[in-house]
């Protein structure tokens, strides 16, 4: 357990043995505004985020929070702490991060964010890399926000789209993905396929909604069919696919997807629409540049997924 001697507030509170674990934990439960919520950033159990809290607010001899059950509110004495600590956590864990690096061999966590409708292929792969390398453990983050790799959350960033352009990042493309067009044999029994896009409005189509409406092909047909003749959409590609088995209607699939073969039994529909791939990038903290495992891990990745 790291502990500091912690001046704090002013200069009111000098000289406290102050665990740095429950300044983090404290810092999280303000973040996230909760103690479960909290605990499942960390990894924690409820109980050891509740007894960091009560311990150091009884070091501290005040109250950071005011409790009810919709969660844990901050006290002024607590926005003090979320204020000040915000920069030193970053820098925290960027030193932890730092250090970690040394290492003779490929050991440790790793700590990856990936966006969700990548996420559940992705077990496979690092099935894979835990058999060429034992001693790295891995967690995941699966959520489509930008994480930011400066604070330490999270090592790699595994990203979709335009080269990261963060001065303090550095990117290597893995491979690239594009959309096509599919559609389930139940559906192409039922409604045959369109041939050209003047037949668009001929048939029914799952669409994503959302963010990912801004996908140039997705945005370009949603323009073009009727409201009649969208089916079904969704934020999550999974949900999408899952709609197209069903056959409920004509919908796309990423690069992503049909690498890991998850289109054998869809039929793709040829729209001959122009488009530019968008990339798939591994991101990491120029900080991180040392690090053993996260080399392990590019290099795999890169032999074994990355476009020829």
């Amino acid at each position: 357990m790291h502990k500091i001697s912690w001046p704090f507030i002013k200069g009111r509170i000098m000289d406290h043995n102050i665990r740095l674990d429950d300044l983090r934990i404290a810092y999280h439960v303000a973040r996230e505004g909760s103690l479960s919520r909290a605990g499942e950033a960390l990894g924690i159990n409820h109980s050891t985020a509740l007894r960091a809290v009560n311990r150091l607010e009884d070091t501290l001899g005040l109250r950071l929070f005011i409790r009810h059950q919709r969660g844990y509110q901050l006290t002024d004495s607590g926005r003090i702490m979320v204020e000040k600590m915000r920069p030193i956590t970053g820098d925290i864990q960027r030193l932890l991060n730092t250090l970690t690096t040394v290492e003779a061999a490929p050991s440790g966590t790793l700590r990856i964010s990936t966006v969700t409708d990548f996420s559940p292929y992705f077990a496979p792969i690092l099935h894979a890399f835990r058999q060429e390398y034992p001693q790295v453990r891995v967690q995941i983050m699966a959520t489509d926000d930008v994480l930011s790799l400066a604070d330490g959350d999270v090592h790699v960033a595994i990203r979709i789209g335009s080269e990261p352009q963060e001065p303090d990042l550095i990117a290597r493309s893995l491979m690239n993905v594009s959309l096509n067009f599919y559609a389930s044999d139940l559906y192409v029994k039922q409604y045959g396929l369109p041939q050209t896009l003047d037949e668009v409005n001929q048939h029914f189509w799952v669409l994503p909604s959302g963010d990912k409406t801004r996908i140039p092909i997705v945005r370009d047909m949603i323009e073009r069919i009727k409201p009649e003749q969208l089916a079904f959409q969704s934020n999550s590609f999974s949900d999408i696919e899952s709609a197209v088995r069903a056959g409920m209607g004509i919908g796309p699939l990423s690069l992503v997807n049909q690498r890991f073969g998850v289109e054998s039994d869809l039929t793709q529909v040829d729209l001959a629409i122009d488009r530019e791939p968008s990339k798939m990038w591994f991101v990491y903290h120029k900080d991180m540049r040392q690090s053993v495992r996260l080399k392990a891990l590019l290099g795999f990745l890169q032999r074994n997924i990355s476009s020829e």
